[in-house]
This record gives structure tokens, C-alpha cells and sequence, in this order.
């Protein structure tokens, strides 16, 4: 086995270039099982490598009328490398194979969370799921050993009440209602994603400024009543996105409920999970559709190019997550998110910035990764700054500050589209946005930034000037500088009030939400409810005896827990009829309270309670780690009526803790 993996490799090292790859296959989802024949033109057969999938067995190897010998080496994960023999003849190398695939996808869901990372490649009766990393289909190797980009076309045997989407763009002009079997990738990718089931399809032609696309989603019949919100929604980021990005990348956007938890993009397309897809309209909120949407310019348009980590994350997360509350609600949205970004990191920093942002989703198994906080919520904040800073440059208004990272990134996608682009790439077209500066003027920033590790403090320990300390983390070239505001009595200060820099907030500063609560210090829960929804809930909290974070379920241990509560800012009371906070009462018994404070005898520690007024409200306990921005919650039923954040004084003495 390892001779003929050396073999492999060997083989690798010599090269060759794959224009493009046609495949034509038939599918049976209740056996799990795929046939197809592959043909790939190549300029040397004696030297291609391909990674392949073990669940695919090759039946024949032919160029023209010759049959080839090929040999498959063992690799991770599941995979083989086929290689040939050298002497092989030139031309097309036609690949006739099988294959099963029957992945457990029960396995891999877990409550709370929306992405099953668990399938990538599974035939069966509830769906087909064969992502591109999967190698379900040969992906030729370059001499790196990473997957050459080509073009592939596919041709599907028509299933009998079934459609697929495959990556790329229709082939043809068959209505949008109807299912689509063949596809084609317009520019060359590195592998081929397909999906399908048993969907009605609901389609529209919208006119973008850049010319029309085409949106059609996927949905099983329960779900065909909602397929026209998500149109008319991808049809507003179309309008928002492209005016900034240019051109869609793809001819049509197809939304594909999944029939698992996912929230994947693939080239033209984005399977949702049936949970998010029912949540509408809940799931059309910045990050959900729109993200996914945008992976169409960035990752699946511009391509990330692995030995420099993944930025495509980062940016996804600032055009969609944060900028579109900026576009629909205005620059205080855009605050508000900043805030609750930070207010996140600082509950626990050390487990959240765990490494520099140009690591994130690096190749080097050398250097592991840091985790998906700093690769989408740092990097978006990054990218905030970045957009600052490139204004500042350019001599732009407050009102217009954005706009020379949109230039930038417009001239970024135009000039890298359907080629691997790095942090390196991006800075040059943001450079080239301000273009009386010289090259290299930004090196400082992404230095600072991207390459290095830096996770500044608001209030450094023993400083005698707490803004001279703060600012002092900000080198030259790396941000606007800090905006330090003192009172009118000159005897307190507050430090970035806009929330315009990444940093760590001081514990007093952070407004209470649940996730401190399942921060730092351990969880002890306490409830007096033996009801199935908190015995099947507690075993997710990983609570311990010794947590100096308390999460009080239920009337009886909020009643048992009373002289602490009342003590703490903001507090709530609990009757028996309802509950009372921030002097308004709550006494229907569909009301249910998420509601956290400030632990009254524990700096950096928090108390958060549970408490439903009636039987419908339990079901809102499996929810509440979703709202980690929020310092109270209200439903009525199952829907959210009042949403609170308690704001704390973000005021710092003029002289700091350490001054003699």
C-alpha cells in the first residue's frame, strides 16, 4: 500500500493540465447507488493522477479504442488516487464507474445548530447530497497535489418526480418550473456539487442593473406556500449586491431546501436546511440567505487560494451579516451589530481569538486554524476597519465612508473572478482605491491585522492614561486613530464610543446576555422542573456544581434565588400570576422571560433566568442560546414580542487604576 501511494505521488509531481471534464449520469436514489461515464480531455494520461472517492468503483479506463491499466493508492479520508501508466496513449481519457454512497445523517444533527458538517456525499430515498470536496466524481490533481481547476458539464437520466441542481448554470431554456438535467460550470472549478429530491420548483426572471437572473428554488410540497418569500427576498439582495459588486456571477441563483441541517453555497446555488427554510420570514434576517447569496462573488466566484487562508468568510460576513442591517436599518444597526460582536469576544477572548485572522481556514496542516469566530465575526470586523481606514485615505464624508471598500472590492471581483485570490490580492485592489498612495501603504494594516495575532484591551491594566494605554495598541497605519471623548467635568472618559475598533470590553461594560452566562466560570443550573423540555435540555448545557454562572429554570428557583436577584441591576421579579421587568408587567400565560444580569457578587459573572407563565412557553427553552445579543427576551407563544438590551456605563476615570 505505501509503495503504491509513493507511486502516486511521484506521479503527481510530474503535471499535467485537464481542460475540461463531461459527465453523463444516472442516479437511483432507493439503492443509494450512481452510475456515469466520465470523459476528461488531458494532455498527458500517463501523468494524471486523480482523486476519487473509495465508494467508486471504476469499471473501465479507455482512450479512444484502447483499454487502460490504472492503479489506485490508498489516501486519507476515505479516498483513493488512481493513477495510469505512463506509456498511456493522449487524448480523452474516458472513465466508466459505480459507486454507493449511504451516509448516517441522523448522526451528525445536533439541536441548536443549523450546519451538519457530518454528510458530504449520500444517495438515498430523503435526498441526494454529493458536495464538491466529496471526489463522488474524478478530480484531477495538479502537480501541488491540490484539485486543477476545469470545466465540467453534467447530463442527468431523468428521475421520475425529482430535480437536481448541479454547480454552474443550466444548459438550455426550459421553463423555470420544470426540472433542469443537464448543467455546465461557465468558468473552471475544482470539483462538481450535485443535489436533488423530490421538489416542486418556483422560479422568476428579476432585472437586475446588470442584466437578468434567473431565482428558482427548490421546496417540498409543505414548504410551497413560503417559496415566494425567499424569491422576492434574493430578488432585494440582488438589488442591494450587485449595483456594488457588479454582474451576478452565475446566470441563475437556485435556493435548494436540503433535507438535512445545512446552510451550504456551492457555484449558482446554496442548500438550506428544513428548519432554517421553515423559520421564514425569521431566516431571511442578515446572515442567513443573503451570506449565501454573496458566496456567489466570493468563494464561488473569487476563489480562495488555500495556502493563504480563507478570507472569503470575512468578507461574506461584512457585505451580508453586517452591512445589510447598515443598508436596511442605518449606520445605528450597523453599531449595534459592532457592539454585539465585541460584547461577544469579550465574554470569554481567549476561546473565542484564538489565532491570526490569515490562518483561518489555512492548507498548512502545520499551522492549525483558528476557530470560525475569528474567520467570520473578526474578519467582518476587519473588513469595518479596513473600510474606515481606505475612507480616511480618501478624503471621504462620514456619510460616504463605505464606499471606497465597495469600489475596491467591485475592482477585486472583476479582476480575480474564476481564479484563487489571497489576503495579498485584496489588498492590492484596496491599495489601488486610493490611488494616490503608494504601493505598500496598507502593509501595516494587514501586517497588524491579518498576519499577526493582535486582541487589543479598552482598559489596560496599571496604566496611568487609559487613552494613551488604548491607542497605544493601535499602531500607525493599522486604523484611524482612537476616538477618546473626556466629559464635561473632565474626570471620566469613554473610549471608541462608537464602537468603531476591535477590542476587548472590561466585564462592567458588557451588556448581560446568555452567553456570558455559558462563558467563562462554568454554568450551574438550577430548576425545580422535572417536565420533559428542561430534562431533554440540560444535558446540551454541560452545567457543573461548581459554575459561578447561575441559569435559575422555572418559578421555584427564581423564587429560592430572590434576595440575590433582587440585588442585582436590572433585576426581575416572578409571581405567581407573571413577571415583572423594567417596570412593565407580564401576566398572560403565553408570556415566557429570557432575561440575564450582572452576578451582584461576582465581577465578570452572570445570573440568567427561565421562566415561562403557562405550558406553551417551555417550548421556547430549547431557543435560548440564540439569543446571545439580547439581554431579555419576551414571547408570546412562540413568537418574540419584545427584545431588551441593558446598556452599562461604558465611563472610565480620567485616572487610571495604576497611577501613584
Amino acid at each position: 500500500m505505501a509503495s503504491m501511494l509513493a507511486t502516486a505521488i511521484a506521479l503527481v509531481c510530474l503535471g499535467t493540465t485537464v481542460d475540461n471534464q463531461r459527465i453523463s449520469a444516472t442516479i437511483d436514489p432507493a439503492s443509494h447507488a450512481i452510475r456515469y461515464t466520465s470523459s476528461l480531455s488531458v494532455d498527458d494520461i500517463g501523468s494524471l493522477v486523480l482523486d476519487l472517492s473509495a465508494s467508486v468503483v471504476i469499471d473501465e479506463a479507455r482512450c479512444g479504442n484502447q483499454t487502460l491499466t490504472f492503479h489506485a493508492a490508498e489516501a486519507r479520508d476515505g479516498r483513493r488516487r488512481i493513477s495510469f501508466d505512463p506509456t498511456a496513449a493522449k487524448g480523452a481519457l474516458v472513465l466508466t464507474a459505480h459507486g454507493r454512497f449511504e451516509q448516517d445523517v441522523a448522526a451528525g444533527e445536533k439541536p441548536g445548530q443549523i450546519h451538519n458538517f457530518s454528510v458530504d456525499a449520500t444517495i438515498g430515498p430523503d435526498g441526494v447530497f454529493l458536495s464538491d470536496g466529496a471526489a463522488w466524481c474524478p478530480r484531477p490533481l495538479g502537480a501541488d497535489g491540490r484539485p486543477l481547476l476545469h470545466q465540467i458539464a453534467i447530463e442527468l437520466t431523468p428521475v421520475d418526480g425529482w430535480a437536481f441542481v448541479a454547480s454552474g448554470d443550466p444548459v438550455g431554456d426550459g421553463p423555470l418550473d420544470k426540472p433542469c438535467w443537464s448543467w455546465t460550470t461557465k468558468r473552471p472549478v475544482d470539483g462538481l456539487a450535485l443535489v436533488g429530491n423530490r421538489h416542486e420548483l418556483h422560479g422568476l426572471v428579476h432585472a437586475t442593473s446588470a442584466g437578468p437572473v434567473e431565482i428558482v428554488m427548490h421546496v417540498p410540497n409543505e414548504h410551497a406556500a413560503i417559496a415566494d418569500m425567499y424569491l422576492s427576498a434574493a430578488t432585494k439582495y440582488l438589488d442591494l449586491y450587485v449595483p456594488l459588486l457588479g454582474a451576478f456571477p452565475y446566470r441563475r441563483f437556485s435556493i435548494v431546501e436540503n433535507f438535512f441541517s445545512s446552510g451550504f453555497a456551492y457555484p449558482g446555488f446554496t442548500v438550506l436546511g428544513p428548519q432554517v427554510v421553515g423559520m421564514a420570514p425569521r431566516s431571511l434576517a442578515p446572515g442567513y440567505l443573503d451570506h449565501e447569496l454573496l458566496h456567489n462573488w466570493w468563494g464561488n466566484g473569487v476563489y480562495v487560494d488555500p495556502s493563504d487562508g480563507n478570507w472569503c468568510e470575512a468578507l461574506t460576513s461584512y457585505g451580508a451579516n453586517y452591512w445589510r442591517r447598515v443598508a436596511d436599518e442605518g449606520p445605528e444597526a450597523g453599531r449595534g451589530f459592532r457592539r454585539d460582536l465585541l460584547m461577544k469576544l469579550s465574554t470569554d477572548p481567549a476561546t473565542f481569538d484564538d489565532g491570526p485572522l490569515g490562518q483561518f481556514g489555512s492548507a498548512n496542516p502545520a499551522v492549525p486554524g483558528p476557530d470560525r469566530f475569528v474567520g467570520y465575526d473578526k474578519g467582518a470586523f476587519v473588513f469595518f476597519m479596513l473600510g474606515d481606514l481606505l475612507a480616511k485615505a480618501a478624503g471621504r464624508s462620514d456619510d460616504a465612508r463605505e464606499t471606497v471598500l465597495w469600489e475596491a472590492l467591485r475592482r477585486f471581483a472583476a479582476d480575480r473572478l474564476g481564479k484563487p485570490a489571497t489576503w495579498k490580492d485584496i489588498q492590492r485592489a484596496c491599495e489601488a482605491a486610493v490611488p494616490d498612495r503608494p504601493v505598500g501603504w496598507l502593509d501595516g494594516f494587514f501586517e497588524h491585522w491579518v498576519r499577526s495575532h493582535p486582541v487589543p484591551q479598552t482598559v489596560v491594566p496599571n496604566a496611568k492614561d487609559a487613552g494613551e494605554a488604548f491607542a497605544a495598541q493601535f499602531p500607525r497605519g493599522s486604523s484611524v486613530p482612537p476616538q477618546v471623548i473626556m466629559d464635561e467635568r473632565q474626570t471620566n472618559i469613554e473610549i471608541d464610543p462608537d464602537f468603531r475598533l476591535y477590542r476587548v470590553l472590561p466585564a462592567a461594560q458588557l451588556v448581560p446576555t446568555i452567553a456570558g452566562s455559558t462563558g467563562p466560570g462554568g454554568l450551574k443550573v438550577t430548576s425545580a422542573e422535572t417536565r420533559g423540555e428542561v430534562t431533554s435540555y440540560m444535558p446540551q448545557l454541560q452545567a457543573v456544581d461548581s459554575g459561578e454562572n447561575l441559569l435559575l429554570i422555572g418559578r421555584q428557583a427564581i423564587a429560592d434565588h430572590g434576595e440575590l436577584l433582587a440585588r442585582c441591576a436590572d433585576p426581575i421579579a416572578v409571581d405567581a400570576e407573571g413577571f415583572t421587568l423594567a417596570g412593565k408587567r407580564w401576566s398572560v400565560p403565553v408570556n415566557t422571560v429570557l432575561h440575564t444580569m450582572h452576578h451582584p457578587d461576582r465581577p465578570g459573572r452572570y445570573i440568567t433566568v427561565f421562566h415561562a407563565n403557562g405550558e406553551a412557553g417551555w417550548s421556547r427553552l430549547r431557543m435560548v442560546r440564540f439569543y446571545t445579543r439580547d439581554t431579555s427576551i419576551i414571547w408570546e407563544g412562540e413568537r418574540v414580542v419584545e427584545r431588551r438590551v441593558h446598556e452599562p456605563d461604558r465611563r472610565i476615570p480620567v485616572v487610571g487604576p495604576g497611577a501613584k
